[in-house]
């Protein structure tokens, strides 16, 4: 449980240093590249303190974390647009509304069938992600169009929670004792794909993005090792839900207490139907 907590932190703290950086810069594939960096580090260090042995890893965990960081980065990526179009509370509920897909996942491929209320849980949380979905007439921070960016929630949605089923995957296919390898090529990858976006894009990092950055991998390393770490001890409905239930709550009273962000009357009832849906999937069998 003292993984759960701890990487529920983290989390948090991802969103709201995104919220932060994106109102102080638009260079974000320099902001991804130096999270990246950063979790690429912290993985290798992590690696080589553990004596990770290189030759004896499974093929299948390299390709799993391959295929992990091209999610990762691309959930990433639609996350930090999203807070910058539709704001932290809003975009990180949502974010965590993607715990739906492991879930489903976890029935499908593990048997690990919900309760009668985590059942009605999720029918409220996909009755949140339409709420939160429709179109209003006002205009997004950005100065777009506010249907343009609640279009984004969606996608958003759908590729974090199949990146979020990824470490459940490597927990009931690999082995414990390759964690580092998988964790690794799992940042390492996202990393290699920022550098290539960077190129493409000439952006220039700025002072900012490197800090920012720096401080956004060190959270994403913690909440990824940690999250497997909570996978391995606890069931994966827990986990997720209970996960998604902790950054919510974290964040909205971060948002509200400290950021003064405000939400319009519709937004606070689908965050609240959102924490709602995570307690009745949460409840105890």
């Amino acid at each position: 449980m003292l993984f759960l907590l701890l990487a529920t932190i983290a989390s948090a703290g991802n969103a709201l240093t995104m919220k932060f950086a994106g109102s102080r810069s638009d260079n974000r594939w320099a902001l991804l590249l130096f999270n990246y960096l950063a979790a690429t580090v912290l993985s290798a260090l992590s690696a080589v303190r553990s004596g990770l042995d290189v030759a004896g890893v499974a093929p299948r965990v390299w390709w799993l974390g391959l295929v992990t960081g091209a999610l990762f980065i691309s959930a990433f990526a639609l996350m930090q647009l999203n807070v910058r179009k539709n704001g932290a509370t809003v975009s990180s509920s949502l974010f965590r509304m993607g715990a739906i897909i492991p879930m489903v996942l976890s029935i499908v491929l593990f048997g690990e069938y919900p309760t009668l209320a985590g059942s009605g849980g999720i029918i409220v949380a996909i009755a949140a992600t339409v709420l939160l979905s429709i179109p209003r007439t006002e205009t997004s921070d950005a100065g777009s169009p506010a249907s343009a960016a609640r279009r984004l929630l969606i996608p958003m949605v759908l590729v974090g929670g199949i990146a979020d089923t990824m470490p459940k995957i490597f927990e009931a296919t690999g082995n414990p004792a390759h964690e580092e390898a998988f964790i690794l090529t799992t940042f390492a990858t996202a990393f290699a794909i920022c550098v290539v976006m960077l190129l493409c894009t000439h952006e220039r990092p700025a002072p900012v993005d490197i800090a920012c950055g720096i401080m956004l991998g060190t959270f994403n390393f913690f909440s990824t090792d940690l999250m497997l770490r909570a996978l391995m001890e606890l069931p994966a409905y827990l986990v997720y839900t209970g996960f998604s239930m902790g950054v919510v709550l974290l964040t909205y009273a971060a948002n509200a207490l400290v950021m003064h962000e405000k939400l319009s009357k519709r937004d606070n009832i689908a965050i609240a139907l959102v924490i709602i849906a995570l307690a009745l999937i949460n409840l105890p069998r």
